[in-house]
């Protein structure tokens, strides 16, 4: 099957076939076995039908996405390769999903999409898989969204306070001064989007909420994004009584890594069998990473790959 995609010539080629030629080349080490040829701003693309019909969709977002000035890279034409068609994106960059005014983030690999994509369309998520895959900080994105959304009114983010190596005894201050280092990676996520200013100010009117899990019992939350971060480091019962917090209009977003359990027993973990038991539920979904979507530093990965569970 041969065919010809005419790209419209008021739009910039460089930003349909990247500098020196990057997306092209991509798109054509994604299909090797079809010639894809270009002259001016005619691509002729010649072999399985399939293969051509699917090459052809690419291109067409890739010109929706150009047509709305966003700039392509393989990254891009990578993610437009793995996701569904069925997805409408109005032309938008994939790669890049605005959070709050003035404030978007760039989605690294498919499983990033997909996990922003799963708690959106779903009332509890869990997100689980190695340091470095952004579970905490995308699901502090997707809670930002939300709220900028006026979707819900309150963001509340919790972890245990269980220590790699320490114990809370032995650190100076009273309570709340113990419990803070455990907190900062929330902080820092939420201080990304809001500022120190505003965040301190959405902090003062409860409007943004973090606290240590076992400051949990006892409520309900509506209208809410309530996220559990660490969670391998939750009993079962512990992420029970959390997930029992859930009130109308209200998401749960549970993070964790079955891998690195700093409880006394590991046995005492409750995400691994928390979330097999409630993965048959609807309204539930599980978001798992691998070390190959680890977006530190490549050498991470390779760590991890030498430590086994």
């Amino acid at each position: 099957m041969g065919v010809e995609k005419v790209i419209p010539s008021e739009l910039e080629l460089v930003n349909i076939f990247g500098v020196n030629d990057n997306n092209l080349k991509y798109i054509k080490s994604m299909f090797p076995l079809l010639k894809i040829n270009v002259r001016g701003n005619i691509i002729y693309i010649d072999g399985d039908k399939k293969e051509v019909n699917e090459v052809l969709r690419i291109l067409d977002e890739m010109v929706s996405m150009s047509t709305n000035k966003e700039v392509i890279d393989p990254a891009d034409v990578e993610l437009l390769s793995k996701i569904n068609s069925g997805i409408k994106r109005n032309g938008n960059k994939i790669s890049s999903v605005e959070i709050i005014e003035n404030k978007s983030i760039k989605v690294k690999n498919i499983n990033q999409f997909k996990y922003m994509e799963t708690i959106s369309n779903s009332t509890i998520t869990f997100g689980i898989g190695p340091a470095g895959t952004g579970k905490t900080f995308l699901a502090v994105a997707s809670a930002v969204k939300l709220y900028a959304e006026n979707k819900i009114r309150k963001i509340v983010l919790t972890r245990p306070a269980v220590e790699a190596g320490e114990r809370l005894g032995y650190l100076p201050g009273d309570l709340s001064q113990k419990i803070d280092p455990y907190l900062v990676p929330l902080f820092d996520a939420l201080e990304h989007f809001f500022g120190n200013e505003k965040l301190g100010y959405l902090i003062e009117k409860r409007n943004i909420e973090i606290v240590p899990l076992a400051y949990m019992r006892g409520r309900t939350l509506n209208d809410a994004c309530i996220i559990l971060d660490e969670a391998q480091n939750a009993t079962t019962n512990q992420i029970k009584m959390f997930l029992t917090r859930l009130g109308e209009n209200s998401k749960v977003i549970i993070t964790g890594d079955e891998t690195q359990i700093d409880l006394y027993k590991k046995d005492y973990s409750g995400l691994r069998k928390t979330r097999k038991k409630l993965a048959n539920i609807d309204e539930i979904s599980v978001m798992e990473f691998e070390n190959s979507d680890i977006v530190r530093n490549p050498i991470v990965s390779k760590i991890l790959d030498v430590f086994p569970e």
